[in-house]
Order: C-alpha cells, then sequence, then structure tokens
C-alpha cells in the first residue's frame, strides 16, 4: 500500500535513498526544471538548500515524499493510465480549484522510450507573473521483478512457483515513486501534501477495486 509522506516535507537531515530511475518528459514537452533561487532575499527564503532536505535521493538531485509497491499481478500499463486519467482530472482540470495551483501533466518516457509515469508541473505567482514553483514526477522505477503464472512440484515433491513456459519471467517495476527535483520552492508544499495524500489514497482504491474512481459505495 502507498505510504503517507508528510515527514518528507520537514527540514531534518534523513538517511540518503536510492536514486530513482532517470525519467525525461515526452516529445513535445518541455523539460523538468527546479526553481533556482534568485538575488532576491524572498526567493532565498523559500528555495530550499540540498543540506536541510529530509528523504534526498543518493543523487542528490531528487527528495523522495512517497512511494508505493505495487504487486506483479498489477499491469503496468493499465495502473499507469488510471492514474494518468486521474491527474487530468485532479490536477490539470480541477488543480486551481482544489489546491490553489495551476497544473498541466506531461508524460514520462523511461530508458526503453514506453511511458512510465507522469510529471505534474505546478505553477504559482511570484511578483505578479505566473512561474512554475515545481515538478512533481510520478513514475515506476526500473526494477525487475520476477513473476509466476502456476505452481509446481519440485524434486523433493514441494510445490513451488514457476512458469508454465519454464522460463524466468520479469515485469518492469516494483515501486511507484513520487518526487521532487532539488532545490525546490517551498510555496508548493501545502499543495503538494494534500496532493500526495489524495494520490495514495487513488491507488488504493486501484488496489481494493480496479479503478481510482471507485469505492465501495459504487
Amino acid at each position: 500500500m502507498a505510504s503517507a509522506a508528510a515527514a518528507a516535507f520537514s527540514r531534518p537531515v534523513a538517511a540518503a535513498r536510492a536514486c530513482a530511475p532517470a525519467a525525461s518528459k515526452a516529445a513535445g514537452a518541455s523539460k523538468g526544471t527546479a526553481v533556482r533561487p534568485s538575488r532576491g532575499a524572498s526567493a532565498r527564503s523559500s528555495v530550499v538548500a540540498r543540506a536541510e532536505i529530509a528523504g534526498l535521493s543518493a543523487c542528490g538531485n531528487f527528495q523522495e515524499l512517497c512511494k508505493a509497491e505495487i504487486p506483479a499481478k498489477i499491469p503496468r500499463h493499465d495502473f499507469l493510465k488510471q492514474i494518468y486519467r486521474y491527474m487530468v482530472i485532479a490536477y490539470a482540470d480541477n488543480g486551481l480549484a482544489a489546491y490553489g495551483k495551476r497544473m498541466t501533466i506531461d508524460l514520462v518516457d523511461g530508458t526503453d522510450n514506453l511511458t512510465n509515469g507522469m510529471c505534474v508541473n505546478i505553477f504559482g505567482v511570484k511578483d505578479g507573473a505566473e512561474v512554475k514553483i515545481c515538478d512533481l514526477y510520478c513514475e515506476m522505477d526500473t526494477e525487475q521483478v520476477p513473476t509466476y503464472d502456476t505452481l509446481m512440484p519440485n524434486q523433493e515433491g514441494e510445490l513451488i512457483k514457476t512458469n508454465r513456459s519454464g522460463k524466468d519471467e520479469f515485469i518492469k517495476g516494483r515501486y511507484f515513486v513520487i518526487r521532487r527535483p532539488v532545490p525546490f520552492d517551498e510555496t508548493s508544499n501545502q499543495a503538494l501534501k494534500a496532493m500526495v495524500k489524495d494520490l495514495t489514497l487513488a491507488i488504493n482504491k486501484y488496489y481494493a477495486f480496479g479503478s481510482c474512481f471507485s469505492d465501495d459505495s459504487t
């Protein structure tokens, strides 16, 4: 199940975690960039330095806010399609009303040029002008997870997991990782806390009902 990540928004230094895979936005989309500090005092106070960040990745380029283990039996393409639909409705269509920020969604390609997740571009207002204040990357990692489709007895007569093909089979991606590049603008924190909480609820609905938009009353 997806884990909450309120602590990731706090300042204390946490142990470094492994970096999630580097990703590129789909063709035609602008590359994700973190807000860089300007020379003004207000900008210096709102952009957090790497040494102050909890959940900093080993490469030092991302803060991991949350990750959810996706069972091997769940088709990755269906899961990502459902999450994309959720993001378009919750963030792109209703981000300003629900979270106080205008947002757009880009698809993110993995190293195999297949869609591996999404990037939410979050905008705010500074000095009377709208600027991008945060990129939120939501994507599968690249771990190869073994899959099985049957049980067969081994030489000792014990049932073991295996495949009818007689070959080792794998699916790419164990965790769905939610992260943001660093340095980042702290003015995005309030919206991000609510967004990550709602997204983890949507993922849990997918686990339980096969859809991000279902609940026990439908």
